[in-house]
């Protein structure tokens, strides 16, 4: 492998190239009657971590509550 390098002048112009994007699906492609394997999965998983969030909240304020009695 060779390494050639240029140099750039003024004069010189640079042309900045991206390579295309894949085409990514519109999640309400995918997302309509609420009975596809995917949906199923993304709402347990919505329910899993409220439901993490809420025992984080309240497990500490009953363990307190039941040492001050």
């Amino acid at each position: 492998m060779t390494n050639s390098t240029t140099n750039i002048t003024p004069s010189n112009s640079i042309a900045v190239v991206t390579p295309a994007q894949p085409v990514l699906h519109s999640p309400a492609s995918w997302m309509k009657d609420g009975n596809s394997p995917a949906e199923i999965i993304l709402a347990i998983a919505i329910l899993v971590g409220s439901l993490t969030g809420l025992v984080k909240v309240v497990l500490p304020v009953f363990l307190t509550h039941n040492k001050i009695r």
